[in-house]
């Protein structure tokens, strides 16, 4: 293990931390002169060759009170580059306590809770729109809502891409809507605001926490209303999930609480993970518990947490909300969190721990405190695991009042790989943001062409394991009907991940139609063809096994004549059922088959009500 880089701290003085209206940590009573260690924005120069696409981004709430938010970025050789945003686009930075940011496509969204910090020069965003390759800013949004008098009632907290045309902003207010083909922000997806004051008086009171997308649906954690469940088709709420009331001793009298939820997560299978909170009140305390949800038929399973010493409760961030360290692994079945005992609180971990879904086992991945020059602990969300390598980009501090920050990358096995020090700095990490550079793969197993008869007319096809992404989650590619030409007699829709093909119940013998799959993954886009024909190709065994024709000659090369003594129609089909040539002929008539590939055929003769089907090879 490469030990940390010990690093020269000042002297500070001692006072406590405090929550400012951004909800951020305050290191208070430090002169930002002892910061000796830390380069001005115009000391950090970008050089010519640099690649934002080959390392990873770290997004900071850094220290509030003194300085807007801040993006750093940690090249695959190890090299840290501060301040990235700022860097790449002078005069220019995020707003105050940026808590959150994902790559879609080629695009990098950064959310901030409010357009400036106290102690900024510059005002910020609080949506930022940046190109994810070069970090040179696209569209900046000072505001995400305004009331008629121009005042802001919504603070950032969130956002989820939708799809490559809308987004979907998670605030202290509800959610907007933010259009991604105009770059504007639109209006609020009903029922999931804040009921308090013009829906902004109450910060803290009904905010809008992480969002999945799953099963062509939307999954957003409502503080006080739990489970917001949204058709993104007409970005209306059509079901709500609340947490369960149960009771609870409070100063020896049992009362009635109202659990609330904390944060969501996919995993590998495609179900989603919900943490757990005792009261909506956002305290930071936590239950024992997870609920398991199935994004097709919305049941909900408990598993119980077995609280140990090397076993937490997924810690509950709502105070503020911060994007908390529940996440899950892209290549296992596994769900990580930052452990901690029932009555800690989000900022305190000492400890990775982790689930395994298909053992159904619990385990404790890496005690933090065994680390080399020990004391180190994860500060908030903390860590993230990478996509193409399951490693966790783990950030640790010591304490609020040291500026020292480490970020060790650990194996999905608990062992820490390398270690990477970082300049003084209050940075107070939010997450790290790997860039997304592969595209989804659909399998070679994927059928390009299928036939609908009579006796089947419908064809269904799981698309779990048809499509994949070296680094995205395969569950969470969206998979779309793009079209179907020409449209009738064929329908073809997905429903729970899987295509369903189907024709009319009185189908035309001879019909094709092409149905175009789409597999969006994270926002790249590719297509896949299906070629789909109706009518009976031939399956029967005995149809084969007793034939009285015969074709000659066989194999073949440019035409083939057959043995019959009355007109009769032909039908050439492949061993998948595609018919390819349809015919009539009379005796002693050929047919020509010299544009035919290579390959095995099936030739159906129908002649009357008498119908037989001979093999083919043709050269």
């Amino acid at each position: 293990m490469k030990k940390t880089i010990t690093l020269l701290l000042c002297t500070f003085a001692t006072s406590g931390l405090m929550a400012q209206g951004n909800t951020s940590w305050m290191a208070a009573g430090i002169d930002p002169a002892q910061m000796r260690d830390v380069p001005s924005q115009s000391s950090i120069l970008r050089s010519a060759d640099m690649d934002y696409s080959q390392g990873t981004f770290i997004v900071n709430e850094d220290w509030y009170g003194h300085q807007n938010s801040t993006v750093n970025f940690l090249t695959h050789d190890g090299e840290w580059h501060y301040r990235v945003f700022q860097t790449e686009n002078p005069g220019h930075e995020l707003g105050c306590t940026t808590q959150f940011g994902t790559i879609y496509g080629d695009k990098f969204y950064l959310v901030s809770k409010q357009e400036r910090d106290p102690g900024a020069k510059i005002t910020g965003s609080r949506f930022a729109v940046c190109d994810a390759k070069t970090m040179k800013v696209i569209k900046e949004f000072k505001y995400i809502a305004q009331n008629t008098k121009g005042k802001s009632i919504a603070d950032g907290r969130s956002y989820l891409p939708v799809d490559e045309h809308k987004g979907y902003i998670g605030t202290s207010n509800g959610i907007w809507i933010y259009d991604s083909d105009k770059m504007t922000i639109d209006k609020q997806v009903e029922g999931s605001g804040n009921p308090n004051a013009d829906g902004y008086g109450e910060l803290y009171y009904a905010q809008i926490g992480t969002m999945v997308r799953a099963n062509d649906l939307v999954f957003a954690v409502h503080q006080q209303y739990g489970l917001l469940i949204i058709d993104p088709k007409t970005d209306k709420v059509i079901r709500t999930i609340a947490a369960p009331i149960e009771k609870e001793t409070v100063k020896g009298q049992e009362k009635d609480i109202q659990r609330g939820f904390g944060s969501i997560v996919q995993s590998k299978d495609g179900t989603l993970w919900i943490s757990m909170t005792q009261n909506t009140a956002g305290d930071g305390s936590a239950l024992e518990y997870m609920l398991n949800l199935n994004p097709y038929t919305f049941q909900v399973d408990t598993v119980k947490i077995p609280l140990s010493e090397t076993i937490g409760v997924v810690p509950n961030s709502w105070y503020a909300w911060t994007a908390d360290g529940f996440c899950a692994s892209a290549k296992e079945n596994k769900i990580y969190w930052n452990g901690q005992p029932k009555k800690g609180s989000w900022f305190t971990g000492y400890q990775i721990c982790g689930y395994d879904i298909d053992k159904k086992q619990f385990f404790q991945l890496i005690d933090l405190t065994q680390l080399e020059e020990g004391n180190w602990r994860l500060y908030g969300t903390g860590f993230r695991l990478n996509p193409q390598t399951d490693e966790l980009y783990t950030l640790l501090y010591h304490e609020f009042q040291d500026p020292t920050h480490l970020l060790a990358r650990i194996s999905n096995k608990g062992e820490v790989i390398q270690e990477y020090s970082m300049i003084v700095n209050y940075w107070f990490p939010a997450l790290p943001v790997f860039p997304d550079n592969a595209a989804p793969v659909v399998s070679s197993s994927f059928p390009s062409s299928i036939s609908l008869t009579e006796d089947k007319p419908v064809y269904k096809l799981a698309l779990g394991n048809m499509v994949s992404d070296a680094d995205n989650m395969d569950a969470a590619i969206v998979k779309s009907i793009s079209s179907v030409t020409p449209s009738s007699p064929i329908s073809a829709i997905i429903r729970n991940d899987s295509l369903i093909v189907s024709s009319t119940a009185t189908t035309p013998e001879d019909h094709r139609s092409t149905v175009t799959i789409r597999f969006n993954s994270n926002g790249k886009i590719i297509t896949k063809d299906l070629l789909v024909t109706t009518g009976n190709p031939p399956t029967s065994v005995e149809e084969l096994a007793r034939p009285t024709l015969h074709l000659y000659p066989n194999p073949a090369v440019n035409t083939i004549r057959i043995s019959i003594g009355t007109a009769a129609t032909v039908e050439i089909y492949t061993t998948n059922g595609t018919r390819v040539q349809k015919a009539a002929i009379q005796p002693g008539e050929s047919i020509d088959v010299s544009h035919l590939s290579q390959g095995l055929y099936f030739v159906r003769v129908i002649t009357g009500e008498k119908t037989e089907t001979v093999r083919m090879i043709k050269r």
